[in-house]
């Protein structure tokens, strides 16, 4: 794909998808509604034939001009799939877009902004919003809480990265399918300038759904990391917005670390 001429940098959106329809079309949806107009989007699916023209209908639904749909071999593992993506993107910044979560209109706008802003080779969100599907529960989960704060105060699945050919997902070894994005942050921070973008929780709703690749008892942890009831009343006009466009099924009960604060 060649990149149209323009005064923004090109962000290539990489999503890595099988067999998800209905989440992979709620991704796409929210691809196609960023204000950030310098993009493209990056699908590599392992799934059939019949799945790819599902996907294929997806973008052509939302009217996003600008994909190109890679076809993977069903063995390979996830390091391997994201690192193809990374291949075929060709813009001056790459940023994970995975299948089964949320993002505002305005994230990129935003994240690209607050990268270019600072000079960072690197971003990722510090914090951002958590749906528990199964319970309808929703948090405000901020990865600077409580303190002191984690090693990397982040995200994974929210980053943003200059286009470098010095960086790949692992392909084998105990990174290769899980914990793949762990690796290759340990690995940005090592060696080039990663900002951390606080305070803009509500542009990403990142959800457990029951098909997570990893299991409940993982993302049940994230909650010690809720910001307090509090904090999140502050933003209720934030999280309201922000999850009326995200469209999940009512009703949600947003949580403080120190108890419920309004429902949805």
């Amino acid at each position: 794909m060649t990149p149209p001429e323009r005064t923004s940098p090109l962000v290539s959106c990489l999503m890595v998808t099988r067999d998800r329809p209905t989440l992979a079309d709620r991704a796409i949806r929210c691809f196609a509604h960023q204000r950030y107009t310098a993009r493209e989007l990056v699908i590599v699916t392992q799934g059939t034939a019949a799945y790819r023209n599902q996907l294929l209908e997806s973008t052509r639904a939302h009217g996003v001009e600008r994909v190109e749909i890679v076809q993977a071999d069903p063995t390979m593992r996830l390091g391997a799939l994201r690192n193809l993506s990374l291949d075929v993107a060709s813009g001056d910044l790459v940023c994970v877009w995975d299948d089964d979560d949320c993002s505002h209109p305005d994230r990129l706008t935003i994240q690209v902004g607050e990268l270019i802003s600072v000079g960072a080779h690197t971003s990722f969100l510090s914090d951002h919003l958590q749906l528990f599907q199964q319970d309808g529960d929703l948090h405000w989960i901020d990865w600077t809480l409580p303190t002191p704060p984690a090693k990397y105060p982040l995200l994974p699945t929210t980053m943003l990265m200059t286009r470098d050919t010095r960086f790949h997902y692992p392909e084998s070894g105990r990174y290769a399918h899980f914990g793949e994005d762990w690796a290759l942050l340990t690995e940005l921070h090592n060696r080039v300038r990663v900002q951390h973008v606080s305070g803009h929780g509500h542009l990403y709703l990142y959800t457990y759904h029951g098909r997570n690749t990893f299991p409940a008892a993982h993302h049940g942890k994230f909650r010690i990391r809720s910001r307090t009831r509090a904090q999140v009343a502050a933003r209720e006009s934030d999280i309201r917005a922000a999850m009326a466009y995200y469209a999940v099924p009512s009703p949600v009960l947003v949580h403080g670390s120190d108890g419920p604060v309004f429902a949805i």
